[in-house]
């Protein structure tokens, strides 16, 4: 699958909520409508419906990378005001990063971060899993 997963930590409800919300977020920009996802997980049993563990977005190359790191870092500044927010990034070739931020001044490092990871240049890409070029 071509996609760029965003898992949010903290409880389950939480990274449900901050999942929805960024794939919302992302589908009602102009740039990415209908490009983000959930996904889901199977409810417990004795409970109905799953909760989302992750936002997806498809394709996140070239010029929707760029659409997608802005939209992004305007859902986090949003987020950051009231909370500190970590995810784990991981792009379609399995390469993963994790990432924080709890106030504007970090969510802009971590936009810095985000655009390098999904886009890190010739010689730099890496392979499966952390690695050179990768942030950390």
């Amino acid at each position: 699958m071509n996609a760029t997963a965003f898992e949010f930590d903290g409880p389950a409800g939480e990274a449900d909520e901050l999942a929805r919300s960024l794939a919302k977020w992302l589908n009602d920009d102009e740039d990415l409508s209908g490009s983000a996802r959930l996904r889901m997980v199977p409810p417990a049993p004795g409970e109905q419906g799953g909760l989302a563990d992750a936002a997806e977005v498809l394709s996140a190359a070239g010029p929707l990378a760029d659409a997608l790191v802005g939209g992004l870092f305007v859902w986090l500044v949003e987020r950051v005001r009231s909370r500190r927010v970590s995810f784990k990034v991981t792009r379609p070739d399995g390469a993963c990063v994790e990432l924080s931020a709890g106030s504007v001044e970090e969510a802009a490092v971590v936009q810095q971060q985000l655009r390098q990871f999904l886009d890190p240049g010739p010689g730099l890409r890496p392979g499966p899993g952390p690695g050179p070029g990768a942030p950390s």
